[in-house]
């Protein structure tokens, strides 16, 4: 990490600083530019309202003024969102792409794309139907000898319900939200492995046992509970697989101990599943990782702590193949 620390203190130096300053700059505009829109958009539309009060009859004026604020909005949001969403890839392309060359050259960064809603199906860790799904921020390419992908998902299900009156009221429910890991873990697997967070006490617990209940409960013939022999990892986590032999060479005594100090390191329930040849790592958050400081803060220049803080996410997929030694050729693909 001191390596990573040396070298973004040369690029903030170089290029990060005079790049901060510029969208620092290009956010007041954007947020300047709003605000005259906004009162130009608003003012005319309260003339409009007062010029209707005048020529069009009482009973008509609350379908015109409605009519008339719904534009001003719409139109308003529109140019809003436009003008964001222009400062947004700018420090996408500009910040985030050149943090991604510190962690490793052959990492390639794709801020519209995503693991595939297939993909994320695969993994068998959320099997509940899902109605909406977002991804976004795809990091993908070698960390050493690994093939690895991982990006931000917002996975969820919708529940329709019907008052006294009729009316439809629909609403949506997270099945998962955080940073979805892909790794080759060079091994073609027979069965399917699953392994859920599980037991503890506290928020996080209770958060894990949320997880779990959107998770697998049947993975095939043969599912069954895989008791291991590390009381701690077996409080921390819950596995199933179709193929309990496999399932106990897989985890093997080293592999619970980095899954369950991976875990510790990050504080969150984790969930892991080890299908085909690919071990799949879903890690719950509520940040969203990889977005520029808000249109409306204050000042909001970016600082080389939160360069820092940047680059640590993007390092994630880093510290998963050191963490869990994805990179030590254990066995070898049929």
């Amino acid at each position: 990490m001191t390596d990573h620390t040396t070298t973004l203190a040369s690029l903030y130096e170089r290029e990060l600083r005079p790049i901060a300053t510029e969208l620092e700059q290009h956010r007041r505009s954007v947020r300047q530019r709003a605000m005259v829109v906004g009162l130009g958009l608003f003012g005319g539309t309260a003339l409009l309202l007062l010029l209707s009060l005048i020529i069009v009859p009482t009973s008509f004026f609350f379908f015109v003024a409605f009519g008339l604020i719904a534009l001003a909005v719409v139109a308003w949001n529109a140019l809003m969102n436009g003008a964001f969403q222009n400062y947004r890839r700018s420090f996408k392309d500009n910040v985030i792409t050149r943090l991604v060359k510190l962690v490793d050259d052959s990492l390639q960064y794709a801020p519209g794309q995503g693991i595939s809603r297939e993909e994320f199906r695969t993994s068998q860790l959320y099997t509940h139907g899902i109605d909406r799904y977002k991804c976004e921020d795809l990091f993908y390419g070698l960390v050493g000898a690994t093939d690895i992908r991982f990006s931000e998902i917002h996975a969820e299900y919708k529940q329709t319900s019907t008052d006294s009156k009729g009316n439809t009221t629909t609403t949506y429910h997270t099945i998962f939200k955080g940073v979805f890991f892909i790794g080759d873990f060079h091994k073609d697997f027979l069965g399917q492995t699953i392994v859920m967070p599980s037991g503890g006490s506290g928020l996080l617990a209770d958060f894990g046992r949320t997880l779990q209940n959107f998770g697998t409960t049947l993975i095939g013939q043969g599912d069954r509970i895989v008791q291991l022999e590390d009381p701690e990892f077996m409080e921390l986590f819950s596995v199933r697989s179709t193929d309990q032999v496999e399932a106990r060479y897989i985890l093997s005594t080293s592999l619970m101990r980095r899954l369950i100090e991976f875990r510790t390191r990050l504080n969150t329930p984790i969930a892991v599943s080890f299908i085909n040849s690919n071990i799949y790592i879903a890690i719950p958050t509520t940040k969203d990782h990889f977005e520029p400081p808000g249109l409306w803060s204050g000042n909001a220049q970016l600082s080389m702590q939160q360069f820092e803080a940047y680059l640590e996410d993007i390092r994630l997929a880093a510290a998963i193949v050191e963490d869990l030694n994805l990179n030590t050729r254990i066995w070898s693909k049929q």
